[in-house]
């Protein structure tokens, strides 16, 4: 289990506020990040070490951009959890501190704190002007589980409720896809209509949906042992393949690039074209970890490269890589605190 929802799940409550900042701060450095990948880092509470770097497509590093860029707004928070993007602006929430900080994706510039209706906020997704965020809750069980809806005009929040567990949320067609799967509890994929904040369907699956993609209208479902193909035009289960035995626990952090299908076990990188109908018996590469939490913390493959984060110790600076797709190892970068995330800002 991820050692940053391990922690996550002591922490209670918040103090609520929504503030922005003038889009005149900081225009000298419009576009300084526009070019590269964003790696979250998830950071400790002791002091608070969550930041964010960024990895240039020329090789360049530059460690904490956040702080860098707005030395004089509210801080990040701690143990970073997801960033996703809507159009020129990137949301970083944050699980412990129950909020969401946002920023101009292109220079970082704050924009606005939003720390109301959250609660274990974990993932994000943004359909018609507004965002959708999934929580936890008590953590105790996702009877309680809700999403947080922001009003992207003037990040004013509400709440609805789900009682089933809320992970990862994808937008397909105007759709909300959440994965209602966390560690082997939940065993489905809740379709959300956000056109009037209900469920329409829950598709069962009889296993716990770690991670899930789509590509071509098929959502691609990885967990519980098996790869499960769903059918977007009908939100029916199209086939399943059962993962060899020595992957049933540990495959996870499912992605697809360029028709291939990419996903992670322990240390190892597997990949599969799409149209497959077995599970590879051999890893394309594995790399070696000597931390005891935080081996493979964080995964993604985009342009030709597939990139590790490994979380090391989670008291000091870490150390991501990036692989050709061949499973040859590229470049080494020392980033942040906990490194748990690439988001790739084309």
């Amino acid at each position: 289990m991820n050692f940053k929802k391990c922690l996550l799940a002591l922490v209670a409550g918040s103090v609520f506020f929504v503030s922005c900042s003038s889009d005149d701060d900081n225009a000298g450095q419009a576009g300084a990040y526009r070019d590269g990948t964003f790696i979250l880092n998830e950071g400790n509470s002791t002091p608070s070490t969550a930041s964010v770097t960024f990895l240039g497509n020329n090789g360049s590093v530059q460690q904490d951009i956040y702080t860098t860029v707005n030395p004089d707004k509210p801080g990040l928070g701690t143990y970073l959890q997801d960033l996703f993007f809507s159009d020129d602006k990137a949301f970083i929430i944050s699980g412990s501190a129950n909020k969401i900080t946002i920023v101009d994706r292109y220079t970082f510039e704050y924009i606005a704190t939003v720390d109301t209706n959250l609660e274990n906020p974990r993932f994000g997704a943004v359909v018609n002007g507004k965002a959708y965020v999934t929580n936890y809750a008590d953590y105790r069980t996702g009877a309680d589980d809700f999403l947080t809806v922001i009003n992207l005009s003037d990040y004013t929040t509400s709440k609805v409720a789900l009682n089933n567990w809320s992970e990862k949320i994808i937008e397909e067609n105007g759709k909300l896809y959440i994965a209602n799967g966390y560690y082997g509890d939940g065993t489905s994929i809740t379709v959300f209509n956000p056109a009037n904040n209900t469920t329409e369907r829950v598709i069962e699956l009889g296993a716990s949906p770690e991670s899930f993609q789509e590509e071509d209208g098929i959502l691609y479902v990885l967990g519980g042992g098996k790869l499960s193909r769903i059918n977007l035009a009908t939100n029916q289960v199209s086939g399943s393949i059962t993962l060899p035995a020595a992957l049933t626990y540990s495959a996870q952090d499912l992605t697809i690039e360029d028709n291939t299908l990419y996903f992670t076990a322990s240390t190892s990188v597997y990949a599969m074209p799409l149209n497959s109908a077995t599970i590879p018996a051999t890893p394309l590469l594995t790399y070696t970890s000597d931390s005891e939490y935080g081996a493979m913390y964080g995964f993604n493959v985009n342009d030709d490269k597939i990139y590790i984060a490994d979380g090391g110790n989670f008291s000091e600076d870490s150390e991501i890589y990036t692989y050709s797709l061949t499973g040859t190892l590229l470049n080494s970068y020392t980033v942040g605190v906990g490194p748990n995330g690439f988001y790739f800002n084309d």
